[in-house]
């Protein structure tokens, strides 16, 4: 009978070790190579959200301005006496009637904030503070909607009563608007101008029909209203893109740490 093989226990529990260790060390690896894919991605994803904010700050407080300028004009017109209006140049007076009703709104540029959403990985972001503040952003943008409505259907009223008072007129373009109309590609209010250049141009006496006609006044004060509700909206979303903007600028800044 054959003597009893003896097991080479050190061996076999240094090889076995060994394997566990080369396993523990392709899951770190592994680990470190998705961590650092990931970092990459959330880079991108830093930089790509920064332009776009950059770019939306400019946008809302655009918005915000002509609201405002549009309002201050209404103001302006209601104070005006009647010779006072009649005084106005060409210039003044369709930059008036323009200003009666002007439902225009901020559009943000929203793709990588979408991408995001939409493609479940908001979570790539490490920063909480910053996720709270892009669902913020974007749940205020939801809020905004109404109010644009509200200020769309008020301004298509002042539009149907102008067409009722001798409106639509054209824009009359001059000198301190900087248009160059004549370059090979002509901005859109070129464009539109010469499209409806057979419309005349609203007149000292047209604008002064208009602020004498006590209905279409008060649809224009009812567009204000809802105009300055929806510019309170956005300056609402400008203080959060600023606010976005800070927290980006301060993930860029760690990440490149």
């Amino acid at each position: 009978m054959p003597e009893s093989t003896q097991i080479p226990w050190k061996r076999l529990s240094a090889e076995a070790a060994a394997i566990v260790l080369s396993i523990l060390v392709a899951f770190a690896i592994d680990a470190w190579w998705d961590e650092r894919q990931e970092r990459t991605e959330e880079r991108e994803v830093l930089e790509s959200l920064y332009v776009e904010f950059r770019v939306n700050l400019d946008g809302a407080a655009s918005t915000i301005s002509i609201q405002e300028r549009a309002i201050q004009n209404v103001a302006t017109l209601m104070e005006l006496r009647q010779d006072e209006i009649l005084a106005l140049s060409t210039g003044e007076v369709t930059d008036i009637v323009n200003s009666l009703a002007t439902p225009y709104t901020f559009d943000p540029v929203r793709g990588s904030v979408d991408a995001l959403y939409s493609s479940g990985k908001l979570g790539i972001l490490r920063d909480r503070e910053l996720r709270e503040a892009l669902t913020t952003f974007v749940n205020d943008l939801d809020d905004s909607v109404e109010d644009a409505y509200y200020m769309a259907q008020t301004s298509l009223t002042v539009w149907n009563e102008i067409a009722r008072n001798g409106g639509p007129w054209r824009l009359k373009i001059d000198s301190q608007m900087d248009l160059d109309c004549a370059s090979p590609h002509p901005p859109g209010t070129c464009y539109i101008n010469n499209l409806l250049d057979y419309l005349p141009v609203a007149t000292a006496q047209d604008l002064l029909r208009l602020r004498n006609n006590t209905v279409l006044m008060g649809y224009v004060n009812q567009n204000n209203v809802n105009s300055a509700y929806y510019s309170s909206e956005i300056l609402k979303i400008e203080i959060q893109i600023e606010a976005v903007l800070r927290l980006l600028e301060e993930n860029l800044q760690s990440n490149d740490k």
